[in-house]
């Protein structure tokens, strides 16, 4: 009697393959292929880090306006030589940090070995007196560059006639200044400062600005431009210290 539902060389599997093992050629081919791309992998990072195929020969430098570009390529000399992959932005940035003017960077490749860098400086926003001359000073406010005299920009001076002993009253002024844009700074004669409640603006037709605190001003300096373009106001005091409700008078 025969039975049905049985294969003839062994029992059933539920309907499966049965899995062979992989022939052990197979496995050792596998491995060597493996093996061989990680030694490829290897020396190509060994190309890029450690050897001097792809290492900077030449530095360009783009942007200086206030910062020295002798002295920027003073503070990177030492990349010269380095692996082009070892270069970072991180690196660089450390490297040139004693330069107030530079505000960020941007690395690019000039050629196969060159390296080139792309300087951003701080915006200028004011002049200050300093000993028998002048500074121009930062958005960051920082002393950017010395100027011969003060005419050499048209910038609002800065006039602290209080006591300052902590540099608060100075950066609020630096801070209501770098709100405001190129057109309107360039109206400006002073920017005075009594407390950091009472920043004022002297214009250059006498009129006086009154901004206050710190607070707003974004919005301060939205308004203060709206009202500068009114030929019709003719006010002497422009009090934009509550913006949203601003006067003149």
């Amino acid at each position: 009697m025969s039975v049905t539902g049985q294969r003839a060389n062994g029992p059933a599997t539920g309907g499966g393959v049965l899995q062979m093992p992989r022939p052990p050629r197979r496995r050792l081919r596998g491995w060597i292929v493996a093996g061989v791309g990680l030694l490829l992998v290897g020396a190509l990072l060994a190309v890029l880090y450690l050897t001097p195929l792809l290492s900077v020969r030449t530095i360009s430098i783009s942007g200086t306006r206030l910062a020295d570009e002798a002295k920027v390529q003073a503070l990177l000399k030492d990349f010269v030589g380095m692996p082009l992959a070892r270069v970072s932005s991180e690196s660089v940035r450390e490297a040139l940090k004693s330069e107030p003017a530079i505000s960020d960077i941007r690395l690019g490749l000039d050629g196969p070995s060159g390296l080139k860098v792309t300087v951003l400086e701080h915006r200028e926003v004011a002049v200050m007196a300093a000993g028998d001359g002048f500074v121009l000073v930062g958005d960051n406010g920082a002393r950017l560059k010395t100027l011969t005299k003060r005419t050499d920009r048209q910038l609002p001076l800065v006039k602290l006639d209080a006591k300052d002993p902590d540099g608060r009253i100075f950066d609020t002024v630096v801070h209501a200044l770098a709100q405001l844009p190129a057109s309107v700074l360039a109206k400006l004669e002073t920017a005075e400062a009594a407390s950091v409640d009472a920043v004022t603006f002297s214009l250059g037709d006498k009129r006086t600005v009154v901004w206050g605190d710190a607070s707003e001003g974004a919005l301060k300096a939205k308004v203060l431009a709206a009202m500068l373009k009114d030929k019709n106001l003719k006010d002497k005091v422009i009090d934009v210290s509550t913006p949203r409700t601003p006067l003149s008078k």
